[in-house]
């Protein structure tokens, strides 16, 4: 066993970057986005201007080692003896394009970064210096992000370390020494040992370092916003299997009590569930999954919104048929919510790792906890925007998006069963979209989106001239058939009828001609009655809307990711290891960015690199 000495590392300072080499790239204009959404992201990016140029391996070679940032309040590394020692070295072996080529995308990224600040923040789980040597943590930390790169085990991590083929190259960059390479247990252990916030904190120390090159945006990169604007998040949650199999779907915190303290949730359903008077019994409940005993069960039903569809059976309808089950699935285990970072420079997204809590808790309850501990982790980074489908659309997020964030609310509305109703939105003032309407019903027209006071105008700019039927109007019936219920909240809508609609518009104030913008509207955090629910700062279903909620893709396409890591089922037993397998795969996401941003624009066609 050798042992190697590694030095005191220097106190941490700020990133020691003389200029921000990415800030030269330029996304597409408005029109070139929607223009080119079906093309593949790689392809966008070489529409890029400066794309080839700024990523070419000729561009990036004078600024390697990529830095990395070491969160606050981290204890410094201070010299000791490890079994290995992580030093980043330089990539003399990457001389053409065949040996680019020759080399995978993690391969890459070993030679683009220099994962050494990580040390001090890995070695936070060493309690002394006493005992014997370790390993050095970055080698570890370095084999854990290998693992879930390939979506190995342990004895297949071992297998490939000891090859003579590959095992060489990859102890090399990890820093092992071929001789005396780690053993299962002590990957396993160091993983368990490992606290989940420090995993936090080495994927923020990545993130930081590349937002100090620039590459990672910290303002708006939507065509048009304003400069000072701040950067676009898409959310989404992940359900995540545990890697138990359940034996009881209502299993809880509960039956890991002591006997007395236990009540059986199962039992309390009215099935059989468990006395927990047995012998196996004593230290929790025998149907619990012990190994991860904080895994709950859900039932996924796919979508979140509510089941009011006029397509929906009627209830009488299904008479004499056996009922039909809605498609869903069966989940038991965890949930991982992800903030992403809309990159529409680059077509990309950087994720920001938040909560990781068990399935059934509500997905909506972990935004406002998960944006708020981004505003202690990321100080500096304002948030423009946030993009989210409609699980994300209730009264307190989008009263804290709005007021405490001064940001877009690009969040999929809940509908509501009355949403469809002529006479609800006529009463109301806007439609089923939260697009506001004139006393007439006429929609009014979106006038932008005033980012400095943060509220929205409208005006009707006399749409009734140039139409001759409004956008909502009542059925026409005979005034019996309407309920007394409408009569008594709206009187004058109650009576309104197809035909008499144009009648009144003729007496409208607001058609003079004098002001063609006509009636005008201010909306700020709600709209005019008060509801928060429809309220938002563009025009639900414009253009603009379009191609912003489009954007989501981007969270879905981190649950991809996860999938594609192997977590998307926990590699690991337990909530914490299972967060952490989560963690490595967005610090993964994030770090192959770069590699595959250098791949693409190193292998692009030379027209196209004359052309940019």
């Amino acid at each position: 066993m050798s042992l190697l000495l590694i030095p005191a590392q220097a106190d941490t300072l700020p990133l020691p970057v003389e200029e921000r080499p990415f800030h030269s790239l330029a996304g597409l204009s408005r029109s070139e986005l929607a223009a080119t959404r079906d093309l593949p992201a790689a392809k966008r990016r070489l529409l890029i201007k400066h794309f080839v140029e700024t990523f070419r391996w000729e561009a990036i070679r004078p600024l390697l080692p990529l830095g990395l940032v070491v969160p606050p309040d981290v204890p410094p590394w201070r010299a000791r003896g490890c079994r290995s020692h992580y030093l980043w070295l330089p990539p003399d072996d990457l001389q053409s394009l065949d040996d680019l080529e020759g080399l995978d995308n993690f391969d890459l990224v070993l030679r683009l970064f220099d994962f050494s600040p990580w040390r001090p923040i890995l070695a936070q789980r060493f309690s002394s210096h006493l005992g014997p040597p370790p390993f050095d943590p970055v080698s570890l930390g370095l084999a854990w992000l290998l693992v879930r790169w390939r979506n190995w085990d342990w004895p297949r991590l071992l297998t490939e370390l000891h090859s003579p083929e590959r095992g060489l190259g990859y102890c090399r960059r990890l820093g092992f020494d071929p001789h005396d390479l780690p053993g299962e247990s002590t990957f396993r252990v160091a993983v368990a040992n490992t606290q989940e916030s420090w995993l936090v904190q080495c994927a923020d120390g990545l993130l930081l370092g590349l937002m100090a090159y620039g590459l990672i945006p910290t303002c708006s990169t939507f065509p048009n916003d304003p400069p000072e604007r701040g950067v676009s998040l898409a959310l989404d949650s992940q359900l995540v299997n545990a890697r138990s199999r359940m034996r009881c779907r209502y299993q809880n915190t509960r039956c890991i009590l002591p006997p007395t303290q236990r009540a059986c949730a199962a039992r309390e359903k009215g099935k059989t569930g468990c006395a927990c008077d047995a012998e196996a019994c004593a230290n929790r409940c025998r149907f619990v999954a012990a190994r991860d005993a904080e895994a709950t069960y859900v039932y996924y039903e796919g979508s979140n919104q509510s089941s009011s569809s006029p397509n929906a059976p009627a209830s009488g309808s299904t008479k004499g048929k056996p009922p039909q089950r809605s498609r869903g699935e069966h989940y038991f285990g965890y949930k991982s919510k992800s903030f992403n970072i809309v990159d529409d420079r680059l077509f990309t997204y950087w994720p920001l790792p938040g909560p990781f809590v068990s399935a059934n808790r509500n997905d909506h309850l972990q935004t406002i906890p998960g944006l708020q501990d981004l505003q202690q982790r990321f100080p500096h980074l304002n948030v423009g925007e946030m993009i989210g489908d409609a699980g994300e659309g209730y009264d307190d997020i989008l009263r804290f998006v709005h007021a405490d964030l001064q940001a877009l609310r690009t969040i999929v509305p809940r509908r509501h069963r009355d949403d469809e109703d002529p006479l609800t939105c006529l009463q109301r003032g806007y439609d089923a979209k939260g697009n506001p309407l004139c006393l007439h019903g006429y929609r009014l027209a979106f006038n932008g989106h005033d980012f400095q006071r943060h509220d929205s105008r409208w005006a009707c700019r006399q749409r009734c001239l140039h139409r001759s039927q409004p956008d909502i109007t009542l059925p026409t019936m005979p005034q019996t058939e309407i309920s007394a219920q409408a009569q008594d909240q709206a009187p004058h809508l109650a009576t309104l009828s197809e035909s008499q609609a144009p009648h009144m518009a003729h007496d409208c104030p607001f058609r003079d001609p004098q002001h063609p913008l006509g009636y005008l509207l201010k909306l700020d955090l709600t709209l005019p009655d008060g509801n928060l629910r429809l309220a938002r700062d563009h025009k639900v279903g414009s253009s603009t809307w379009e191609l912003r909620i489009g954007r989501l893709s981007y969270a879905e396409s981190r649950n991809a990711c996860q999938a594609r890591r192997g977590v998307k089922r926990s590699p690991w037993f337990g909530r914490a290891n299972a967060a952490k397998a989560s963690l490595l795969a967005d610090i993964l996401t994030s770090a192959l960015n770069v590699a595959r941003f250098v791949r693409e624009a190193t292998q692009a066609p030379t027209s196209v690199s004359a052309g940019t």
